[in-house]
């Protein structure tokens, strides 16, 4: 087991024996010992679907994701709610006032699910964001990209949640569709043997599709498999180069920030209207000083969870959202799917589209 998910693991297990003795003064269906032992079984589903997942049917591995993974969630909303819970402990001992705590504790389990629920249904409805950028330079007419980030197929998402992708950017109509990386969760062979990737072979699109790498692609050191899997299907990948999308449009796209070469040079084709991509939002100010037209991005998820968003806004010039720089229009994308917890609370997932448009 990796130090990572040894060090969540037991995170996790102090984390569940922690709110296991706060949510028994309120419930009474949590008194007997022996129920501590399914908030300590919890944390190890979601260790044994992201780390053995060839251990068990790959239906199980599924259950074992989602029901750890909302384990995971509760888990972390709970841990922020020991905050509360610990004064009202305090104060009904001091004040004598015996159903402080027992109630605090009921109150904080019943907000906690509600969250949890209400951030999973979020987690599966996709919006559409769409913008528009007005340009000067000598483009044909009405152009539109479409750009997904952070797909993050593997326990919990699999090839039934890319046909619902394919269906939804189809449905946009493209000229030009971008993947801003973490296509995989980590696990490529377990991808592969769901065919999961599939279902982005059906994307249609005037300009064909274009991709670059994420943390996610490159951690496990399967990039080259992944990326001769995803070519065989009709996607292209740009990594530190410039490809000419078509006469009149340049996308350059960059490695990955972490596991890349963070000093390759880059630069915008002239005469020619440029698109900036890269996974991880680094280089948005270099881009706009360079002349881009266009940058995108994901990774942040923004935050994924509040409050940690507070967190991804101190880590990045931009972590979410658009935002004019100079003369480019920066997008940084929340993601159309998520990492370990299927939960969001705060941007909800996204497909962003932009319409590029001549100037009058």
């Amino acid at each position: 087991m990796k130090p990572f998910f040894a060090t969540l693991l037991l995170v996790g297990l102090g984390g569940s024996a922690a709110i296991w003795a706060m949510y028994r003064t309120g419930l009474s269906f949590l008194r007997p010992f022996w129920t501590l032992g399914i908030f300590l079984l919890l944390p190890l589903c979601f260790v044994l679907s992201n780390v053995y997942l060839y251990a068990l049917p790959r239906p199980a591995i599924r259950f074992l994701a989602w029901a750890g993974g909302l384990w995971m969630g509760f888990l972390y909303y709970s841990v922020l709610g020991l905050i509360l819970f610990l004064p009202a402990l305090l104060a009904g001992k001091l004040g004598r006032w015996p159903l402080l705590a027992p109630r605090a504790a009921q109150v904080l389990a019943a907000v906690i699910v509600c969250l949890v629920l209400g951030g999973c249904w979020q987690a599966l409805h996709p919006v559409v964001r769409k913008m528009e950028y007005v340009t000067d330079k000598p483009i044909p007419g009405p152009y539109r990209i479409v750009f997904v980030s952070d797909l993050h197929f593997g326990g919990l998402f699999g090839t039934s949640y890319g046909e619902s992708l394919v269906r939804r950017i189809n449905g946009l109509e493209p000229d030009l569709v971008l993947l801003g990386g973490d296509m995989v969760d980590g696990d490529l062979p377990f991808v592969q043997q769901e065919d999961s990737l599939a279902p982005l072979a059906r994307i249609q699109s005037r300009d064909g599709v274009y991709a670059v790498y994420g943390n996610h692609d490159k951690r496990m050191g399967t990039e080259a498999v992944e990326r001769s899997l995803l070519e065989s299907e009709g996607i292209r990948f740009a990594v530190d180069e410039n490809k000419a999308v078509n006469p009149w449009l340049n996308l350059t796209g960059m490695d990955d920030y972490l596991f890349g070469d963070r000093r390759a040079s880059y630069h915008p084709e002239q005469g020619k209207f440029n698109v900036f991509m890269e996974h991880e939002p680094r280089r948005i100010q270099e881009a706009a000083e360079r002349g881009y037209d266009l940058y995108f991005a994901g990774h942040t998820h923004a935050g994924q969870m509040a409050p940690n968003r507070l967190i991804t806004r101190r880590m990045y010039f931009l972590d979410y959202g658009s935002e004019m720089v100079g003369q480019m229009l920066a997008t940084v994308s929340s993601g159309y799917g998520l990492w370990g917890v299927p939960i969001r609370i705060g941007p909800k997932p996204e497909i962003v589209v932009v319409d590029i448009k001549k100037a009058d």
